[in-house]
This record gives structure tokens, sequence and C-alpha cells, in this order.
């Protein structure tokens, strides 16, 4: 049994316990302001104060925002175990930055999980400081494979690119969604079929895309007849660089999140 802390519980860190609520190797706590002395509906015991569980940390997943960081690893410095792994999921912070504010020779890992794993289908990056040893790795790594795919990085500048893409990718495609939705609206369906078709028809294809070996490409091509209602409309969103926009956006995210290191 290792024994997994949270320090803040929002909605991140309620995914990746919801995750890892069937896996009984697992026993799961945490603590945050809003939360009392209780076992909660998904089995984490919870806390208000941080003091109360970190001794008991295998691993200790700091869970804060970015800003807070800092302050809780000074505050809990002292009750760290010497065996316990450091998980920071706090875009930004870079390893040198935790470092400081921890003992020396301390183990810290930094991960940019996404809220899918809360539903088994999570991509989490992960990169790890030099007195990681081989089992806590492992140990760090089975907290997300669980719950969808990991890739360990050597590069610690990949992380901001990898936030860019997974870390806030959900919200490209639910931003996308919620056009789809939209504009069936304005073409006359009703709300419900409107919703329940854009559903469907991104499930659908994602899990074309995940069931075939074809690229994206290939696959948008074979929808794709000539002269036909699905060119017209791709030809729009061409004309008007999506390619272009989605760079674009992408480049703002990872942008930001080299900021936020830079800030601390």
């Amino acid at each position: 049994m290792k024994n997994i802390c949270f320090i803040g519980y929002g909605n991140m860190a309620k995914s990746i316990a919801q995750g890892l609520r069937q896996h009984p190797r697992f026993h799961l706590s945490a603590s945050s302001p809003s939360l009392s002395r209780s076992i909660n509906e998904d089995g984490v015991k919870t806390y208000a104060n941080n003091l109360e569980h970190v001794h008991q940390a295998d691993v200790l997943l700091i869970a804060v925002k970015p800003n807070k960081v800092l302050d809780v690893l000074h505050d809990l410095h002292d009750l760290i175990p010497a065996h316990c792994v450091i998980l920071s999921i706090a875009a930004g912070i870079r390893l040198e930055t935790l470092a400081r504010a921890c003992s020396t020779g301390q183990a810290i890992v930094r991960g940019m999980p996404n809220t899918p794993i809360a539903v088994g289908k999570g991509a989490t990056p992960l990169i790890a400081n030099a007195f990681v040893n081989v089992s806590q790795k492992a140990l760090v790594d089975s907290l997300f494979q669980c719950s969808g795919i990991t890739s360990w990085i050597d590069c610690e500048a990949d992380m901001d690119s990898f936030t860019a893409l997974s870390g806030s990718g959900p919200a490209y495609v639910f931003l996308f969604m919620e056009a789809m939705e939209s504009a069936a609206r304005k073409l006359g369906l009703p709300d419900e079929q409107a919703r329940s078709f854009t559903l469907q028809t991104v499930s659908g294809a994602v899990a074309l895309a995940e069931q075939s070996e074809q690229s994206a490409q290939d696959l948008r091509k074979k929808v794709t007849s000539p002269a036909g209602t699905t060119a017209a409309a791709i030809a729009i969103l061409q004309q008007r660089g999506l390619d272009e926009l989605i760079y674009d956006a992408m480049q703002a995210a990872k942008a930001r999140a080299r900021e936020m290191g830079s800030e601390h």
C-alpha cells in the first residue's frame, strides 16, 4: 500500500483521485482549507490542515495554484519523509525552482496531466530530477498509467509544449464542440439533437482514429469526396487558416507556461 497525499483538492486533483480510486494499492488522502476531517465519496481521507497527513506520504502530490506551490513546500519542508517523491502538477514551475524550496537531494517529479484522466483517458508528460530512483519513477508512472498514457521526457523545456498540447488541449476540443453545437442550432436543429449528434460525431471520429493506422490527414481525406459537402466545409476552414490559428493558440499557451516559470 502506497500513500498518495494530495495538497490541494481542486478539479485536477479530484480527476486524478477518481482515476485511482479503484486501485487498492493506493491509499489516498487530501488536504485543503475547504475540506473537513472525513472520508469523501471517492474514499479519500480529507483534512483541512496540510500538516495532518504529509508525514505519511510516499508521493506528495502538490495540486495548488502555481503561485502557492513554493509557500506550501516551505511550510511542509520539515515534515516530508526522506523517501517521499514530490510530484508537482503546477504549470510552469521548474524542477530547479521546486528544489530550492526542498531539502537537498529531494526526489522531485513534474507532471502535466489533463482532466480526461478522470475517465481513464489521460495524457501525462513527466520529468524527474536526478534524485528520483527507479522504483520511485515506476510508482509515479503507475499513478497515471492506470488512467491513460504517459511519456517521460528529458528536456524540461518540452513540458511547456506538452502543456500547450495535452494540458490545455481538452479545452480546445470543447470549444470546437461548442461551435459545432451552436452552428447546428443556427441551422435549425433542436438543442438536444445538436448536442447528442455533436458528441457522437466527435467520439466516433476519435474511435475511428484510435482503431486506424492511418494519419488524421488520411482519415480526413477519406471523408472528403471531391466537390462534395465535406469538401465545401473543409475549404472554408482552410481558407480561414485553421492550421495557423491552432498553432498560434498553442504557441500562446506555451509562451504563458514559460512566463509562469519565469515569474517564480
